[in-house]
């Protein structure tokens, strides 16, 4: 397992978009002819999982803190990320992300009590008031997220590069085992200002040209959670009307 004191930070932009109408084709031509200085090209099929850790009362995701493991292609590893609460109505999504430990399937949060709080400490300039060992050895699997889908790779001049994930996510509250599906795309582009020429490039021509894709600010964590409990939680935004949902 990697030294938990060794965090990363993500250099990576993510824009999210709802797609109506779920034609994957239509959308990728519409691309490929007005995005003139870019090629797309298919990549493979990919699937993905996050099972997100939280105490019964939900203490760490109401302060912000969202712990989570993350299955990616060959990686298993623990992640924390913090999302900043400007006002009452206004949310600064996710400020920080750092990818904590490579970790095994079956290993899980309260293994690393210690570790895990504190490097979510060390993480993060304001000291924590709780007892964030004692805590995170109370933690217990709360959310899963499962995605599958086509990734694309967004290729410009003297090297950019960005991704374009087609992708449908399905969400499962472990304990009730409530889900719910939602489809949608996913750009992620680099996050420095020495390629934001490019990402403009490419969000405006989203912008302009595919209609079928409208965008929100919610992380999945946030979708998660008004999706499975939307009696706790106030709708913000008009979701798409091609979900499904399973008891």
């Amino acid at each position: 397992m990697r030294d938990f004191s060794t965090l990363e930070n993500e250099n990576k932009e993510k824009h999210h978009f709802y797609i109506i109408g779920k034609n994957e084709k239509a959308l990728i031509a519409k691309l490929e002819k007005h995005l003139k200085f870019f090629t797309l090209r298919f990549q493979k099929k990919f699937t993905g999982k996050e099972i997100v850790y939280d105490v019964k009362n939900d203490m760490l995701s109401n302060a912000g803190l969202v712990l989570s493991k993350q299955y990616e292609e060959k990686s298993i590893y623990f992640k924390v990320r913090k999302i900043n609460f400007l006002s009452n109505s206004v949310k600064k999504r996710v400020s920080k992300k750092f990818y904590l430990a490579e970790c095994s399937g079956k290993e899980e949060p309260k293994d690393y009590p210690i570790q895990i709080a504190n490097a979510i400490q060390s993480s993060f300039s304001e000291p924590f008031t709780i007892d964030l060992v004692s805590i995170v050895r109370q933690t217990v699997p709360k959310i899963e997220m499962t995605v599958h889908g086509n990734k694309y790779e967004v290729i410009g001049g003297f090297g950019y590069k960005a991704t374009l994930n087609f992708e449908k996510v399905v969400y499962k509250d472990l304990i009730t085992g409530k889900k719910v599906s939602k489809y949608g795309v996913t750009l992620i582009v680099p996050a420095s200002e020495k390629e934001q020429k490019y990402n403009d490039e490419v969000l405006d021509v989203i912008d302009r040209y595919c209609t079928e894709l409208v965008p929100y600010r919610s992380t999945r964590f946030e979708i998660a959670k008004r999706v499975l409990y939307p009696e706790n939680i106030q709708i913000e935004e008009s979701e798409s009307e091609d979900d499904t949902t399973d008891k």
